[in-house]
């Protein structure tokens, strides 16, 4: 926004031009793995899963499309279900990785605005909150994958799929969440607000 329309602007509406400009600045220039350093070898192998379950489902998804014209004999009953368990493998996996790198979707205009000791207070509150829920999605999910084992539960279709394979997902999912709202909160501690 030019000055002049900033100078006119009500002082309500100066803060609010004032936060999205601000936001925008540090969402263009943020690079969530610039102050990192290199990857890790935990983060390069969690890019591989995930990419590798991705590429899963897309590949036995287009296997089903090209087959389905072409030699309807040979379509696989069991793509829907795999891709499901891919997806969802997929998607648990990498919440460690968007919580590091700040990519969560959220609400946080307003926080722009808030005084520093407010903004930090807001954001040490929500990344609390993260790891608390991060920490109980791991150990409920570790429950009921536990159970899904001891009772033998297999999926309803012809795959008769172990269910504790994909209700896995849930305290694996749990604990990257937990792990990346601990470092963030480790880094907000360290950090001179």
């Amino acid at each position: 926004m030019s000055k002049d329309r900033r100078q006119s602007a009500a002082p309500g509406q100066a803060a609010v031009f004032d936060a999205l400009e601000s936001k925008a600045a540090a969402e263009l220039g943020h690079d969530p793995h610039a102050s990192e350093g290199p990857r890790s070898r935990l983060g390069k192998l969690e890019d591989l899963l995930v990419g590798g379950f991705a590429f899963g489902a897309l590949a036995l998804c287009s296997y089903n499309v090209v087959v389905r014209d072409l030699l309807p004999s040979a379509v696989l009953d069991l793509v829907e279900e795999v891709q499901v368990y891919l997806i969802v493998w997929a998607v648990l996996l990498s919440l460690g990785s968007v919580t590091l790198g700040d990519r969560h979707v959220k609400a946080d205009l307003f926080l722009t605005m808030f005084p520093p000791k407010l903004r930090h207070a807001s954001e040490m509150f929500a990344n609390l909150l993260g790891l608390g829920f991060g920490a109980m999605l791991l150990w409920y999910g570790v429950q009921i994958t536990y159970d899904a084992w001891e009772f033998n539960e297999v999926s309803t279709t012809s795959l008769r799929f172990p269910m504790w394979i994909f209700i896995a997902s849930l305290p694996a999912g749990g604990l990257a969440l937990a792990a990346g709202y601990l470092r963030r909160l480790m880094t907000q501690l360290a950090r001179k607000d």
